[in-house]
């Protein structure tokens, strides 16, 4: 199995420039047979690449990748300090390799990239669609020295960090939906998933997960239950995939060192800048309760503000989900 993916992988790299190989020269670099190499470019299709089949021409991608590379990462991140980032083509999951690292490299920021995740999940178990090479999919480690009672609040510092960073690509209706979604005019662009170990007031840890959808394939949509959209689509021009990865690793990395200083008071108006649901009426879910109100904003904890028959309410991220009375958003 595992030389089966690793001849997989080989394959995506030899394709990635967009041009036509032949079964034959695809065969000699892998050293395998061109039957072999036909159930390679199956493997190819179920990570969600589409793969031409020319009669003479050979094999090519619809079109090209521009696959992440680590050395790229790591040197636009070089005034950081220590790169500690990991970059794998094909994993489960990012959040599942981060949390079985090897205890010397559990520190502040280490972080792990992956091309395409085969169980890629969002909050509440939700399939999270990871396409190879077309998406970021990144998870972050990060220490809580004041346990896990101090993670209230991680996924909006994740989240207002992000939308901030669409922004100040261009992007114009960049907004955020409590308590871990970023959109661009009310479609998906972005999901967070944090998942905390240890003690509730001893030590712990998060392991932060991102997707960010930057040029997800059009024909993905049918799997997809919520409006959704992309970088590719939002910026309308070429990006640096590279490039980004970089940029939010930073922006991560710099607001949780604020984070862990200051808390979220220091988010909590920027968060509210970007926030799609202020004074809009939300269905509150828990369990098989609705609870209907309005939307006013966050806490100084991070939980959700609603105002239900007068009274101002308090929701935490674990407990409920909330829906936009209007249209299901989430």
């Amino acid at each position: 199995m595992k030389q089966k993916q690793h001849n997989i992988i080989r394959l995506i790299e030899l394709l990635a420039d967009g041009e036509f190989h032949s079964g034959a020269d695809i065969g000699s670099v892998l050293g395998v047979s061109r039957t072999a190499v036909s159930q390679y470019v199956s493997g190819i299709q179920a990570l969600g690449l589409d793969v031409f089949r020319v009669t003479g021409r050979g094999y090519r991608l619809v079109e090209p990748l521009q696959l992440l590379e680590a050395s790229k990462i790591s040197a636009l991140l070089a005034d950081l300090g220590p790169a500690n980032l990991q970059l794998q083509r094909i994993v489960s999951s990012s959040n599942d390799v981060v949390r079985q690292l090897p205890l010397q490299q559990k520190v502040a920021g280490y972080t792990v990239l992956a091309e395409a995740q085969t169980a890629g999940r969002g909050r509440r178990g939700k399939q999270w669609q990871s396409p190879f090479g077309c998406n970021l999919y990144l998870s972050m480690y990060w220490p809580l020295s004041k346990g896990m009672s101090a993670a209230m609040g991680l996924s909006l510092v994740v989240g207002t960090v992000l939308a901030e960073a669409l922004q100040a690509a261009g992007i114009l209706g960049v907004q955020v939906k409590w308590p871990n979604d970023v959109l661009v005019d009310g479609r998906k662009i972005a999901g967070i998933l944090v998942e905390l170990e240890g003690q509730a007031s001893g030590d712990a840890n998060a392991i932060i997960g991102v997707g960010v959808n930057l040029a997800m394939p059009a024909w993905l949509s049918a799997q997809i239950d919520q409006p959704w959209t992309d970088l590719r689509t939002v910026l309308e021009a070429r990006f640096d995939r590279n490039w980004w990865a970089a940029e939010l690793i930073r922006r991560f990395r710099q607001g949780l060192d604020e984070f862990e200083q200051f808390g979220l008071t220091p988010f909590i108006n920027r968060w509210l800048q970007f926030d799609c649901l202020a004074l809009q009426p939300v269905n509150v879910l828990m369990g098989s309760q609705v609870l209907e109100g309005i939307a006013e904003g966050i806490d100084a904890q991070g939980a959700l503000l609603v105002r239900r028959q007068g009274k101002l309410e308090t929701f935490h991220a674990g407990e409920v989900s909330l829906r936009h009375a209007k249209k299901i958003i989430d």
